[in-house]
């Protein structure tokens, strides 16, 4: 069975965390339109254009007693729902509503910015941080598009 969720949210910033709703964005290889990150040496790029973090993550760091967390918070640019992040690999392929297409690269590494909800939180969250991804086919993607992965990609060894 292949693993199908949501986007619940598309989220952009000026730079810095944290990123807000927007109701649509086009996705190009550079990134999600009106997105921008202050640090681009560790932030963005082709291959870390694209942020995911899910709401099934979000929910686990509240059990955890991480308060004050919403969708956005900690930067991500795509908020998914019912896709098992944690069920992915490295060159998984995700298409986002009907044309755009990310390849996952590598899982995000937490960044120190996160203390200010929670002395713990970048331990915390060590590999449940959500994934990095470059865009493979361009597209424009809103809350609420099908998130599916496709059969194939770098992982399976097609490109």
């Amino acid at each position: 069975m292949i693993p199908t969720g949501r986007l619940t949210q598309v989220n952009v910033s000026a730079g810095g965390m944290p990123k807000r709703p927007v109701p649509s964005a086009r996705v190009t290889r550079a990134g999600v339109d009106g997105d921008w990150q202050k640090n681009r040496k560790y932030h963005g790029g082709p291959d870390r254009a694209i942020c995911l973090f899910s709401e099934e993550l979000y929910a686990w760091l509240r059990e955890q007693g991480v308060e004050g967390l919403f969708n956005g918070s900690i930067g991500e640019n795509f908020t998914t729902r019912g896709i098992d992040l944690m069920s992915l690999d490295p060159g998984d392929r995700l298409r986002v509503g009907d044309q755009c297409v990310i390849e996952l690269a590598d899982v995000r590494k937490p960044c120190r910015q996160l203390k200010k909800w929670d002395a713990r939180f970048p331990n915390l969250i060590l590999g449940r941080s959500g994934w990095l991804a470059k865009v493979v086919e361009d597209g424009e993607v809103k809350a609420g598009d099908p998130i599916e992965r496709l059969e194939g990609g770098s992982r399976d060894g097609l490109i």
